[in-house]
């Protein structure tokens, strides 16, 4: 405490200090209240009674108090008294842990993870005559994961189309104006599938009127037809044809002079046999003309459209604008039996199949026939698939729907239900077994009282059991079976 500073005292406080003070007369109350004062004066405090500072000492004190009461309070909490410790030493009372009996339909689901593939996709390779141009893909009509069908253009290599066409025979020629055969029927069926009318051509003719479907179909795809039979071919023919025909109408007229003339037997035989000649020319020309016609018109090249046994297919993988690709030899495509990174396109065979493998205990829970849904981890998608065949544990399941894009080629997680039965159902804990191996569930029947029931067991999925009585009636909906015995919590 400092020289300014002064500490004041109440008044019952002065008070209670004179009373503890032990006195004999007044004089010594005269004195010691002297002493008192004297000392006070020194210490530089002021005698109570001082206002300003008795409002300073009430909250000290009360604080003080306080802090003396919360102190006690701590000290108390520390000592337990001798019938608690008896109380906390005895044992807890034993409690039965129950759940409710359920009555209803419990599945039995077996999930499994499953490869989807397309088997043996075909591989489109570029036209073969591209005259002397680079494969070099143009423009790229379809995406991964795409569903195409007849006469859908998928991509073009050096300005020349590659279009699709459903057909067990694969393409093996130049298709063009005056031929015949399977594959000119497999086009025409495609060319109608897709909107295009051959006429009045027969089946397997390639006549004017596919000629036409086909220059139409180009034409609707922003491609320039590829024209069989040149017109200076055709002009030329033309000219042969006049030519012979005024050969024969010379030769005619040299005829009709002579015999005017009444000349003689051997001008007249040679003038017949000159007739006879020219005749021959012109007819010979016009068959030429005739058939340069009939070949002329619009034709598909070599690779410009593909045969694939089913339709729709699905796009696997298409080349990116811009790409080399690799190009055909044949019929502008090809059964791949790896993959190839230089096809145009890689086109699904419509075939998608899913295989997988289950453990013995869960393969056995299954049968074909059976659905399930297959999940996508990539992008959530789900789609329908059915079990084949089940060969130990390996599974062949197939789609029973349609295949979202981009499932082919992923590792799918599939679901399915393989039984479901109606029952009642408790948790798998509260079964137990008996001496003789019969199975029963024991029954909370009040006041720590318990009951056993026999039960037949039937399947069991996710720690659930499904379970039926021996004894009909035995066992009712929202009865309690007991679980395990537990300990209860101190008070």
């Amino acid at each position: 405490m400092t020289g300014n500073d002064t500490q004041p005292l109440g008044s019952d406080d002065f008070a209670r200090a004179a009373s503890d003070t032990d006195v004999a007369d007044d004089e010594d109350d005269v004195a010691f209240a002297s002493d008192v004062g004297g000392w006070l004066r020194r210490r530089g405090a002021r005698l109570p009674g001082a206002p300003t500072r008795r409002s300073r000492a009430l909250p000290i004190l009360v604080a003080l108090a306080l802090v003396l009461g919360v102190a006690a309070g701590v000290v108390a909490r520390g000592f337990i008294s001798p019938a608690q410790v008896a109380a906390n030493a005895n044992a807890p009372k034993a409690s039965l842990i129950t759940a409710r009996v359920r009555f209803g339909v419990l599945a039995v689901p077996v999930n499994i993870r499953a490869n989807v593939s397309n088997g043996n996709p075909t591989q489109v390779a570029a036209p073969s005559d591209l005259n002397g141009s680079l494969p070099v893909v143009t423009s790229v009509n379809v995406a991964a994961g795409q569903r195409v069908g007849q006469g859908h253009l998928l991509l073009t290599v050096a300005e020349r189309p590659v279009f699709l066409f459903g057909g067990k025979i694969p393409v093996f020629r130049q298709m063009s104006p005056g031929i015949r055969g399977a594959d000119v029927a497999e086009l025409q069926a495609g060319l109608v599938a897709a909107g295009y009318g051959t006429g009045s051509d027969a089946s397997g003719s390639y006549g004017p009127g596919t000629a036409a479907a086909v220059a139409a179909l180009y034409r609707a795809n922003g491609v320039k037809p590829s024209i069989a039979g040149s017109p200076g071919t055709l002009a030329r023919m033309s000219r042969q044809v006049s030519a012979a025909g005024r050969a024969l109408s010379a030769a005619q007229a040299k005829l009709a002079a002579d015999e005017a003339a009444h000349a003689g037997k051997a001008k007249l035989a040679a003038d017949r046999a000159a007739v006879t000649q020219a005749e021959r020319h012109l007819s010979a020309a016009e068959r030429e003309l005739a058939r340069a016609r009939k070949t002329k018109g619009a034709q598909i090249p070599m690779g410009e459209a593909i045969f694939v046994p089913r339709l729709p297919a699905r796009i696997l993988s298409v080349a990116k604008l811009g790409a080399t690709v690799g190009s055909g030899s044949d019929s502008g495509s090809s059964r791949s039996r790896g993959g190839s990174s230089s096809a145009a396109v890689q086109l699904g065979s419509g075939k998608v199949s899913l295989s997988a493998f289950a453990p013995i205990s869960q393969a056995r829970l299954l049968r074909p026939g059976m659905k399930g849904t297959a999940r996508s981890d990539v992008s959530g998608s789900r789609f329908t698939v059915r079990i084949v065949s089940v060969r130990g544990p390996r599974l062949v399941l197939v789609p029973a729907g349609r295949v979202p894009g981009g499932a082919v080629g992923q590792n799918v997680q599939v679901t399915i239900t393989a039984s479901k039965v109606r029952s009642f159902i408790v948790p798998v804990a509260a079964v137990s077994t008996g001496q003789s191996n019969e199975t029963f569930v024991t029954l909370s029947v009040g006041d720590g009282r318990t009951k056993a029931v026999p039960v037949r067991l039937g399947v069991s999925s996710g720690g659930l059991q499904a379970v039926t009585p021996v004894k009909s009636g035995a066992l009712r909906q929202g009865d309690l079976v007991v679980l395990g015995i537990g300990s209860a919590k101190h008070g």
